[in-house]
């Protein structure tokens, strides 16, 4: 499943428009480059996931006005059942790992990063950690760079200024867990934390109802 990039960048530059805003203004609040801004909006280049979702927050809309994501339900997803999708077919691809909840903080996403991509520079709140999964993969933060294979992780500020690069012939696979909200559908369900609660109090009633019964016969 994937988004058509010209639409994208159409709706975008659409947003945009109807609310009066300038490449200039959109830049500072994404921390993203007027130069790049132009681009993404002629479907010259492609964001990144946290990217649209950050312009997506400039301009006040919900991440799904841009892009359709694949709705998680349940608090598990198996292997097989889930979809994988993007913003450019031909580009970096997600698997949807997370679900949304009544205070859920955490969203995931496997990244499945084909040979040479180069992300844009782009900073936004919270924090993430990286897992390798296969392959290798080169972060840059603030200039530093980091090399990662599989196995490898790396935790840092997103409001550090990073990109991704993937330099190598091969699809790197990489699992990210942060804070930014990727998804903007409706929570569906209270979370694994909450739901045992009740499933347990009924057995221990029942279990102490039980015991009554059984004392009651003897």
């Amino acid at each position: 499943m994937s988004s058509d990039p010209l639409k994208v960048g159409l709706k975008i530059r659409d947003a945009r428009k109807q609310r009066r805003l300038t490449l200039q203004r959109v830049a500072e609040a994404t921390g993203l480059s007027i130069g790049f801004l132009s681009q993404v909006e002629r479907d010259i280049t492609t964001p990144s996931l946290s990217s649209l979702v950050t312009i997506a927050k400039a301009l006040d809309l919900p991440v799904s006005a841009l892009l359709h994501q694949p709705d998680l339900p349940n608090a598990v997803s198996r292997r097989e059942g889930r979809v994988t999708y993007g913003i450019n077919p031909a580009w970096i691809s997600y698997e949807r790992l997370s679900t949304t909840f009544p205070g859920q903080m955490l969203n995931a996403v496997k990244m499945n990063v084909p040979p040479r991509y180069l992300s844009e520079t782009s900073s936004h709140e919270g924090e993430e950690v990286v897992y390798v999964l296969s392959g290798s993969i080169r972060y840059v933060i603030d200039e530093t760079i980091y090399e990662l294979h599989a196995g490898d992780t790396l935790h840092f500020s997103a409001h550090r200024p990073h990109r991704v690069h993937n330099p190598a012939d091969h699809v790197a696979e990489v699992l990210s867990v942060g804070t930014q909200q990727l998804f903007s559908d409706t929570p569906r369900h209270r979370g694994p934390s909450h739901a045992g609660a009740p499933d347990l109090a009924k057995s221990q009633d029942n279990s102490a109802a039980n015991d009554i019964a059984e004392g009651e016969t003897r």
